[in-house]
């Protein structure tokens, strides 16, 4: 369905700011026979829709749970796409905003503000020919999207008819638009199209581009609009449809925030979507269109390639600390020690605490401990849950078990907890399972290790302080967890199943190892 919900006020020609613009909605249809692509899917769908209608330059994309929170955002995105000062080839293809959210606490203890991302990463990759694609608050060029390569370089896009045809489907006014579009070497203006001489009428061919059935046989997905192999569209489109062919990308920090979204406030969903993000980039990597083997774009770039390929593999950081999680707790229940020298073990450990606490600090601008220990928890919890089920899915789908699922989570709880900085738990599922098996682990390896160092003489006492110290600390970071299974009773508490196969697993690793 499609319609033309507001087309403007065109007797108010005195005032412009009190004219509503004009506002479509698209409802794209969903058949069994025609697979829909989740989100670039319907991304494809409005791509070919406002061609119809507007067929405007610059493409704003929003996830469904933002909004616009300053009317200077286009402003500020054009400064970036219409200079001609810092990119005079006009090779920019998008501009990048940051993910904010309104309902973010004070206490923040899931780190949904994605400091480590928009605060630190991405200003260092605006240096590295932009930043990563990041699925909502970008402006993009349109025909960038539409496959085009930049205006410097040499050749163009193919506009014959049939060629046309192929990659953008049998709609004569989308290929009336698109071919207007392709044939401007700068930024296009607005080209006009037949609604913009019935602006109140839908476009003929509108309800046809946006059919499921549309798609089939065409380059969508493939040669143009956003990529279909993957579950994470804005990582893969913005390295193959962007990067690879020698476009950049610009990133856009306001002093205030231009869009403003709502963030999960149930750990279950934060882990499902990070579950989501690692295994759809790791699906990548591992394919045949690993960033470290794409030719076009490490010829462009070889430590873009290696940035790209960075958060690929990230969610590999999985089993060493899954190793850190095991290997020092059975040792150190058993009386072997791990770190002979405790002064270099010691060195080398708040070395990294201080490096990460530096450069929380310099993200808020201030000495921000909470948020540093907030980070480190998460971090530790999340290596082990979202990244450690993502190379799960990532690895059942390159064997072809099991099919990437875009797995969807809920933004509309009250958040009442979270906001008092108490973990929610409502909904955990086996997700939370190896967490929390390794939290019952750790405690009980801390308690008995600790009664059979007391019990030794000096030398071992001195061998095992390292260890000693990374289990307290890791119970200290791990205290919510064993709160909710062991100490709270209310409805958001760890679900009683959970807790009881994790002590029953952690008990067969120490009756098995300990």
């Amino acid at each position: 369905m499609l319609q033309i919900m507001s087309a403007g006020d065109e007797e108010e020609d005195d005032d412009d700011e009190s004219r509503m613009p004009l506002l479509v909605y698209v409802s794209r249809e969903k058949r069994r026979a025609s697979p829909h692509h989740f989100k670039a899917g319907a991304l494809n769908a409005l791509l070919r829709v406002s061609s119809l209608v507007s067929n405007a330059p610059f493409v704003l994309v929003l996830d469904c749970d933002m909004s616009c929170n300053s009317r200077a955002s286009a402003l500020e995105a054009m400064c970036f796409h219409l200079d001609r000062r810092g990119a005079p080839d006009n090779d920019l293809a998008f501009v990048q905003f940051p993910q904010m959210f309104h309902n973010l606490s004070r206490s923040d203890i899931y780190t949904n503000d994605l400091r480590y991302i928009f605060a630190t990463r991405w200003f260092g990759l605006d240096g590295l020919r932009g930043p990563l694609l990041s699925g909502t608050g970008f402006y993009a060029r349109r025909d960038a999207l539409y496959g085009a390569p930049p205006p410097a370089t040499q050749g163009g896009a193919d506009l014959s008819s049939g060629e046309l045809a192929r990659s953008f489907g049998h709609s004569d006014q989308l290929l009336a638009s698109v071919r207007s579009v392709l044939q401007s070497s700068t930024p296009p203006s607005s080209s006009s199209s037949s609604s913009a001489e019935s602006p109140r009428l839908v476009p003929r061919d509108a309800t046809l581009v946006a059919s499921c059935a549309y798609e089939k046989g065409t380059g969508w997905g493939h040669q143009v609009g956003f990529m279909y192999q993957s579950v994470v569209e804005d990582y893969f489109t913005g390295y193959r449809r962007f990067f690879a062919r020698g476009w950049t990308s610009a990133y856009c920090y306001p002093a205030r925030p231009s869009f403003l979204g709502t963030m999960p406030t149930n750990l279950n969903d934060v882990l499902v979507q990070n579950k989501r993000w690692m295994s759809g980039m790791l699906a990548v990597v591992l394919s045949r269109h690993c960033p470290l083997a794409c030719r076009d774009l490490l010829a462009v770039s070889v430590p873009q390639a290696m940035a790209v390929a960075y958060f690929g593999f990230l969610a590999l950081s999985a089993f060493p600390v899954l190793c850190y999680a095991t290997l020092p707790q059975l040792c150190f229940l058993r009386g072997v020690p791990l770190f002979p020298d405790a002064r270099w073990s010691a060195a080398a450990f708040a070395s990294s605490l201080l490096q990460h606490l530096v450069e929380v600090s310099v993200a808020n601008r201030r000495l921000a401990v909470r948020a540093w220990w907030n980070e480190q928890r998460f971090w530790m919890l999340n290596a082990v849950t979202g990244q450690l089920f993502g190379c799960v899915s990532a690895l059942q789908d390159l064997l072809g078990a099991a099919a990437l699922d875009f797995d969807l989570t809920a933004k509309a709880g009250d958040g009442s907890l979270y906001h008092r900085g108490v973990f929610d738990f409502t909904g955990c599922s086996t997700l939370l399972l190896p967490a929390t098996t390794l939290c019952v682990l750790n405690a009980a390896a801390l308690v008995g290790g600790t009664w059979n160092m007391m019990t030794r003489g000096g030398g071992a006492r001195s061998e095992l302080l390292p260890q000693l110290f990374l289990l307290s600390y890791v119970a200290a970071l791990s205290y919510p967890l064993l709160e909710g299974m062991f100490l709270r009773q209310d409805p958001a508490r760890v679900p009683r199943r959970i807790t009881a196969l994790s002590v029953a697993f952690a008990a067969v690793l120490l009756a098995l190892f300990g």
